[in-house]
């Protein structure tokens, strides 16, 4: 796209919204925004010959390490050229300089553990959302059709602007994750094998496997997890119970989503996942959602939020009587506490041990509908601290560590703030360290040297 029809296209937009807001019409200003936005960013970044210098910023890096001051991180195209403190890191000549003073620059936040299935439109809009929340890869686990798996590695090969994305296409399941869902339920270890095989010619990214009840018989788990291990493809796991995890990691899965929840965390289990070299995205936000945003009428009246809800999820949270019906819900207080105790202490507990928590929030899932994407990133990352992970360690679990679980690699190539890593940045406000909630405050998203917004 030319970056004269993007300019056009831009005046165009800004001008319908001022109509709209003369005439005070609020709702459909929001509708507005949201689709003429898309239509103007769904586009293919446009190529710009120079560099960026983002200069003065406080730098959280993802790697755990402490933050950095005055520094200047400079990308050159897709990449991260150069990042360190203002004496020692030169701005190039004819560098676009972005003054970063009293802001904070982050990696962009990966979510591991996402669902998408949309038609191919409406998963390049969800995907433009999660992007303005400054969630630059994402991972759909389970539920997307064949005829929308192609896009995934369009979204990596950069063909429309998007969070870099992968998919484990049907996945899975005996009788889930919702009626009508679009996965496989083979009855014999042939016919598991067969349908790897499906989804192998369809190039997932990973394979997903449901552990709920009831279970497919442990030689059709098997048949699964070997053709896939045939085919080079990683398995990923919902699993809520500590058989299941034990099962499926004695056959070498190591990517976990949810925690066992069906007895407490023990010095035990930890030392096992520890071995196995085992990763749990613990997906609170999503177990959360059906009061959170009710209590949160601030978050919940942002149109960034409001656009990374479906339709439904939008309707269930506006209605007044669901509400009241919740909030006043005579076991509210109980289901707070039993979520927290059955994750919590299991996040803690495996942080501690050295076991690699990371950012997974069930976002997009058609069975909730109310766990929008993006602010549900952020969400997971503050509840992580809620259950005793220090800031900068819930900021690697959503970046590098995440990354980490993704790639199948302690290298990838984004993830962290340094040279030679994708331009995946997010430039907030204020800073995480301080009060985690301040990941939200937001100034700009910056995705493969592209601002996108």
């Amino acid at each position: 796209m030319k970056l004269r029809d993007r300019g056009e296209r831009r005046e165009q937009y800004e001008r319908i919204l001022c109509v709209l807001r003369e005439l005070c019409v609020p709702a459909l200003w929001l509708v507005a925004a949201i689709v003429i936005s898309d239509a103007v960013h769904a586009q293919p970044p446009p190529v710009t010959a120079a560099p960026i210098a983002i200069v003065g910023a406080r730098v959280i890096d993802g790697t755990g390490a402490p933050p950095m001051d005055d520094v200047v991180v400079v990308v050159d195209g897709d990449r991260i050229r150069a990042a360190g403190t203002r004496a020692q890191t030169r701005v190039p000549p004819g560098a676009a300089v972005v003054q970063a003073a009293g802001k904070v620059l982050i990696p962009g936040l990966v979510d591991v553990h996402c669902h998408i299935n949309q038609p191919a439109d409406e998963m390049k809009r969800y995907w433009l959302a999660q992007l303005r929340w400054g969630v630059t890869t994402m991972r759909s686990a389970g539920n997307d059709k064949p005829e929308t798996v192609p896009l995934f590695a369009e979204t990596r090969q950069g063909r429309f602007l998007a969070p870099r994305a992968y998919t484990a296409g049907q996945g899975f399941s005996v009788n889930g994750p919702y009626p009508g869902a679009p996965v496989f339920r083979p009855a014999t270890p042939d016919e598991a094998r067969e349908d790897v095989r499906r989804l192998a010619a369809q190039k997932v990214d990973v394979i997903k496997i449901w552990m709920t009840d009831p279970k497919f018989p442990a030689e059709v788990i098997a048949a699964i997890v070997g053709e896939a291990r045939a085919h080079g493809i990683p398995i990923v796991s919902h699993v809520t119970d500590v058989a299941s995890l034990r099962q499926l990691a004695e056959l070498g899965v190591t990517d976990f989503l949810h925690n066992p929840r069906d007895q407490p965390v023990t010095p035990e289990l930890v030392a096992y996942a520890k071995a196995k070299h085992l990763s749990f995205a613990p997906t609170l936000a999503n177990m959360e959602s059906g009061w959170f945003y009710y209590e949160h009428p601030d978050i919940l009246a942002m149109p960034m939020l409001q656009a990374a809800l479906y339709p439904r999820g939008r309707q269930m949270l506006a209605d007044a009587e669901r509400k009241e019906k919740t909030l006043s819900a005579p076991d509210l207080a109980q289901r707070k506490a039993r979520m927290r105790d059955q994750t919590y202490p299991f996040i803690k507990a495996m942080s501690d041990g050295g076991v690699r928590i990371v950012t997974g929030t069930d976002c997009g899932a058609e069975a909730s509908q109310i766990t929008p994407f993006g602010h549900a990133t952020h969400r997971e990352i503050q509840m992580f601290v809620e259950a005793g992970m220090p800031p900068l360690a819930a900021l690697r679990a959503a970046t590098l560590d995440a990354a980490r679980v993704i790639t199948r690699s302690e290298d990838p190539e984004y993830g962290a703030i340094r040279p030679g890593k994708a331009a995946d940045l997010v430039l907030l406000d204020a800073d995480p360290t301080v009060d985690i909630n301040n990941t939200i405050k937001i100034s700009r998203v910056m995705r493969g040297g592209f601002w996108v917004r």
